[in-house]
């Protein structure tokens, strides 16, 4: 079989990092199982920022454009479709795919058409609502046309010969809008359970943070709006004061270590809180070798439709998992089986199932192989290969 599939996110070395890994994860594990894909990323990326002393005309120019942004931002997402129908068109023509397979981006129209007019089934990898996001979250000052780009979504997921979400909440979302649910498959995210798996702690970081003999509890995010860490941050005061073997080892981007040395810098525990900063994907495993117990907090949203890889790195690494208790996160965690679960809101929960872990060593290692095996079994890359290989073969027999 040979597959096509676009990607059209912005900065996969930066805010869409995540989304790149695992873009880069199924289409290996698709490509274990022999099939060929082509991997086309059909925006342009922002290009390394290199410091120079016209920052002040940068300013200025940067000034213009938010100015201008409001206006042209929604149009601009039609527009575009023009473009990329003549440039995929001649993509699609030298691959000469079985399938085309895209995630999907606000305003996207042209691969359907495309997909249509050379008789190739589309595939639609959704991971999230665009309207919806670009509505409440990155244009809420954009002019917008209506309910306009509602309805080009909808006709265009309706139109595909198959949808892949990564949540049941996102499935129901749009089934809830009109889109078939036969035409809707849900596929979770993942971890390399090859790459993430449990070990002895990585001897050079324990040296570097003194961590010799201590419990950590770690963190891992790149947000801060989806994080949960408010909550995080009281429960480590209500447990650190309890426990000074303890530290807490915190992963994610410079805007996230500022907030924490913040909360944290008048503290009696300051120095058992670790602040790595953001670290690189390929060196999460070192990182998470070191940790104990693993922590995914996410604050309480009406509509929560996220697949947490952290959740799925956790377990691939075999850790012992608090999770919050909302989405998907309840769906794959089981109370006391292979984690535990808080309320989002609940910083005493979070609190007391942390402290409970730190004192049952062994419920802890109970906990931990548990998660490893779900992930081996389930939650790996491999296994959403092979679920995204049978939505390809049953759109083909079609």
């Amino acid at each position: 079989m040979v597959i096509s599939y676009f990607s059209y996110v912005w900065d996969i070395n930066g805010i869409s990092a995540g989304a790149a890994v695992k873009s880069n994860e199924f289409i290996a594990a698709i490509r274990r199982k022999n099939h060929k894909v082509f991997l086309e990323w059909r925006t342009k990326q922002p290009e390394a920022q290199i410091p120079f002393n016209g920052a002040l005309k940068a300013q200025r120019r940067e000034s213009v454009k938010t100015a201008l942004r409001r206006a042209y931002r929604e149009p601009r997402s039609y527009l575009i479709n023009i473009p990329r129908f003549f440039s995929e068109y001649r993509i699609l023509k030298k691959q000469q795919p079985d399938v085309l397979f895209s995630r999907h981006d606000y305003g996207n129209y042209a691969n359907l058409l495309l997909a249509k007019m050379l008789g190739i089934p589309l595939v639609v990898e959704v991971d999230c609502p665009p309207t919806h996001e670009w509505c409440h979250f990155y244009a809420q000052d954009a002019l917008k046309f209506g309910d306009f780009s509602l309805k080009v979504e909808l006709d265009y997921l309706k139109k595909a010969d198959a949808v892949i979400t990564q949540s049941t909440e996102l499935s129901r979302y749009y089934i809830e809008k009109g889109v078939s649910a036969d035409k809707i498959t849900m596929i979770p995210n993942a971890a390399d359970t090859n790459k993430i798996k449990p070990s002895q702690a990585d001897e050079e970081l324990v040296r570097r943070f003194g961590l010799k003999g201590k419990i950590v509890v770690g963190w891992v995010g790149a947000g801060h709006a989806w994080t949960g860490i408010d909550v995080l941050i009281d429960a480590v005061y209500q447990v650190m004061p309890h426990f000074p073997d303890v530290y807490f080892m915190m992963i994610g981007t410079e805007k996230n270590m500022r907030f924490f040395r913040e909360k944290f810098a008048k503290s009696d525990f300051a120095d058992r809180i670790v602040l790595t900063g953001y670290v690189h994907n390929s060196e999460i495993p070192r990182y998470l070798s070191c940790m104990d117990i693993a922590i995914a907090p996410y604050p309480q949203l009406d509509f929560f439709y996220a697949s947490s890889m952290k959740l799925f790195e956790y377990m691939a690494a075999g850790k012992a998992i608090v999770a919050t208790r909302i989405g998907q996160l309840a769906e794959v965690i089981t109370e006391g089986e292979n984690g535990f679960l808080y309320n989002a809101d609940d910083a005493q929960e979070l609190s007391g199932k942390i402290k409970y872990l730190i004192e049952e060593k062994s419920l802890r290692a109970k906990l931990a192989r548990a998660a490893r095996a779900d992930a081996e079994k389930e939650y790996n890359w491999d296994r959403v290969g092979e679920k995204m290989i049978k939505v390809f073969r049953d759109v083909l027999e079609k």
